[in-house]
């Protein structure tokens, strides 16, 4: 992506789906929940439409007292959106940041979903007009992305889409998956409200694992890689692990940043390492932004995502999109190391600190 985006619209950018709904879960914790959702620096959430009194509900105020708005949705497509929404608003009131179509309907054993989200989406969008004005409207997601041809094409909705990698590297999956927003909803926003890695290396079933060290070196790129294809906000699949599974058998029982004991995993420091290093504002630039070039070595593929903080100063992204991960073998991969140049054109820059998210909280080198 050339020119610098806003480093604010990139951390506000990051989502965490939760599921307080679960109070036999770790998500019974609520309010040590939100402490961690707050520490991590995430301010948007995916949740399930709350009704006005109740658990998940009690957990949705503490939120957005905190500072956090929710992205909410009804699993049941033949609900009466305008009455659960006027049920959330009155739990969150201007908490709400989007409404969003049931999920994966393609997955149930119900054939006549397709007739069922004609009718649902053009309900939800005037129930979020009437009951919460503002808020973003966010189109169905699918376990087979050609359900989207079973459609009309100008029902409401961004673009929604669920661009797991199944242990391998995030970026060849993200660019189908925007590959696929291009084709089927152009000039439609786009939001992924669901994608991530687990970290159940015995399973047998399901997606195959990654190391919780892996998934701290791939998620952080995951993020980038989407904010600077245009995604508006993307949703890590989730923010904790909702179960005891000490033999690493159940897949969903590791997906969180968390472990089921609200520990943090790699992960959950790189994000918020990540965010912390893009929201700190070192200090006015003087004169106008030095841009950036880079030069790698060889043929080396490097990606570049330019931020702009409020200050004035910039953040500069730099990746290499290569496996950390053997997915068959379930062993680490070393990608090796590659010499990079970057140099600052014109005036130069300043106070210059290198972070790196997967390995330290703190810069790993500063120069004056």
């Amino acid at each position: 992506r050339s020119g610098a985006l806003s480093a604010e619209a990139f951390a506000d950018s990051i989502g965490v789906v939760t599921h307080f709904g679960y109070t036999d879960t770790a998500y019974g914790r609520a309010a040590d929940v939100i402490e961690r959702l707050s520490e991590l620096g995430v301010r948007n959430i995916r949740e399930a439409a709350p009704s006005k009194t109740g658990p998940l509900a009690d957990a949705l105020r503490a939120a957005h007292t905190a500072g956090i708005q929710a992205t909410v949705a009804s699993g049941d497509p033949e609900s009466d959106p305008a009455r659960w929404l006027a049920d959330a608003a009155a739990v969150m009131g201007d908490g709400i940041a989007a409404v969003e179509a049931p999920n994966e309907l393609d997955d149930r054993d119900d054939p006549s979903w397709p007739s069922k989200l004609g009718s649902y989406m053009p309900a939800l969008a005037a129930a979020a007009r009437s009951e919460a004005p503002g808020a973003a409207v966010i189109g169905p997601s699918f376990i087979d992305p050609s359900s989207r041809a079973q459609l009309p094409t100008d029902l409401p909705g961004l673009f929604n889409a669920h661009p797991y990698s199944g242990a391998e590297l995030p970026e060849p999956t993200l660019d189908l998956a925007v590959d696929e927003w291009h084709a089927t909803a152009p000039g439609r926003g786009a939001v992924f409200t669901e994608t991530g890695y687990h970290n159940a290396l015995e399973a047998s079933t399901g997606q195959p694992p990654t190391s919780e060290q892996a998934a701290a070196v791939y998620l952080p790129r995951l993020l980038a890689t989407a904010f600077g294809a245009g995604v508006a906000r993307t949703f890590l699949y989730e923010l904790v692990d909702e179960k005891p599974d000490p033999g690493l058998a159940d897949p969903e029982q590791h997906f969180g940043l968390l472990r089921n004991d609200l520990s943090p995993k790699p992960a959950f420091t790189a994000v918020k390492t990540l965010i912390a290093a893009v929201r700190a504002l070192p200090g006015p630039r003087s004169g106008p932004s030095p841009g950036a070039r880079l030069h790698a070595q060889g043929d080396e593929r490097v990606e570049q995502l330019m931020l702009e903080r409020a200050d004035g100063s910039l953040a500069i992204l730099l990746w290499r999109p290569v496996s950390v991960w053997d997915r068959d073998q379930r062993q680490a991969i070393r990608p090796g190391r590659v010499s990079v140049e970057l140099s600052f054109p014109g005036a130069g820059a300043r106070d210059l600190a290198v972070w790196r998210p997967s390995v330290s909280t703190e810069p790993v080198s500063r120069r004056a």
